[in-house]
């Protein structure tokens, strides 16, 4: 088996297996949409708190990623380590590291992006109606830079999934998500500024470099993530 028809081997089965979880990712897509559209929309107009600036960034920086984790990543008590379990069968497959950990990549893909696109319609659209000065052209290249964020950010998610015991992941996300929440506050006291409320205003002020620099980031770093991720698994004992 080639190493991409095994990759798509194991995006396949993951997608029928998960059967009605496919809609997981449209509903929390909706989910975001009713928070983070008036506070941007408060942000974009500065006529908000600091709440809507550290808020919207939040959600960005964490919940973009996790767009593409909600249909196949089983809701599990860390102590039962069902990430492991599954990686057991599907070292039991005639499939080699590479694919499964480009199949794990291509899944997270086949999830994300779709569920990003259909984010990004619905808040400009959302926004445009609020504010119709919303500009289209800076809103696609500010749209395609938080889109190859997402990408470039699901290595950490995917890194420790296939490299560590659940528990580590558990923990992981965990310490992540306070992490992300400390920083974003003590930026905002510090300078006053919104993440994604910047990188907006960038493009919009003549800021095409952005999506372009964060795309050569990505085209440099996914075949690194790759293989970094192949060779944890390598040296990884399942069993310990």
């Amino acid at each position: 088996m080639g190493k991409w028809k095994g990759a798509w081997f194991l995006v396949k089965s993951e997608l029928l297996r998960a059967r009605w979880k496919s809609i997981i990712p449209i509903v929390f897509a909706g989910y975001m949409l009713l928070f983070m559209v008036p506070l941007f929309e408060n942000a974009l107009n500065g006529n908000d708190s600091s709440f809507a600036y550290w808020a919207i960034d939040l959600y960005a920086l964490l919940l973009f990623p996790c767009l593409g984790l909600m249909v196949t990543q089983p809701y599990f008590y860390w102590r039962t380590d069902t990430y492991t379990k599954k990686l057991e069968v599907w070292r039991t497959l005639p499939i080699p590291f590479k694919q499964i950990v480009l199949g794990k990549f291509l899944l997270y893909l086949t999830i994300s992006i779709p569920a990003m696109i259909l984010f990004f319609t619905g808040f400009y659209f959302a926004v445009h109606a609020m504010n119709p000065q919303f500009e289209l052209g800076a809103f696609l290249q500010f749209a395609l830079f938080w889109i190859v964020y997402t990408t470039i950010a699901g290595f950490g998610y995917l890194y420790v999934e296939l490299g560590y015991k659940g528990k580590i992941y558990f923990w992981y996300c965990l310490i992540l998500s306070f992490a992300a929440l400390g920083g974003l506050i003590a930026v905002f006291a510090w300078t006053k500024e919104s993440i994604l409320l910047n990188s907006y205003l960038t493009v919009l002020n003549g800021g095409w470099w952005l999506p372009l620099a964060a795309i050569a980031v990505a085209a440099a770093g996914i075949p690194l993530g790759l293989g970094s991720i192949e060779k944890k698994l390598r040296k990884r004992n399942l069993a310990k």
